[in-house]
């Protein structure tokens, strides 16, 4: 193969390869929890926490995440105010497509909302491939078991 045949063969790969889309993401997800607390000493305390998403209701409806579900699961340790901790989500779209996120806490409001990061790890359809990441609260009514967890941030398509 020459070099003229590998660059043609090059830009014309470039030239109809996928075009990446870059959009920013908000809403709230609305699901069920389960959450273990392990009370480890006055000030310090363990949880393992499994929330079944039912729906994303985000701000666009174009938005990736509009539409959303499944689980989010993970364990976190509370010692004298400070949150650590982390785990994943595999939401699944209503066409079909899963999307992989990997959330870490890294705080608590003083309404007791767990706050923290998440970015994409991968997916399928239109998920393959994809990149990005944002800031999440998420409250749940340890009464009821209903939560609540507010994202915002951007995702790459490609």
């Amino acid at each position: 193969m020459t070099f003229k045949t590998v660059l043609t063969a090059t830009i014309v790969l470039a030239a109809t390869g996928a075009h990446a889309e870059t959009m920013m993401t908000k809403g709230k997800g609305m699901g069920q929890a389960e959450t273990q607390i392990m009370q480890m000493g006055e000030d310090h305390m363990i949880m393992h926490t499994n929330t079944a998403y039912s729906t994303y209701e985000m701000d666009s409806a174009d938005d990736p995440m509009q539409g959303m579900s499944g689980p989010c699961f993970g364990a976190m340790e509370v010692m004298a105010g400070k949150v650590s901790g982390s785990g994943y989500c595999a939401f699944t779209h209503q066409n079909g497509d899963m999307a992989s996120i990997h959330w870490s806490a890294t705080g608590m409001s003083p309404e007791g909302a767990v706050t923290g990061e998440w970015h994409v790890t991968g997916g399928t359809g239109k998920w393959m491939g994809a990149t990005g990441g944002g800031t999440f609260s998420s409250m749940t009514d340890q009464a009821t078991g209903m939560s609540e967890n507010t994202v915002e941030g951007e995702v790459t398509l490609n």
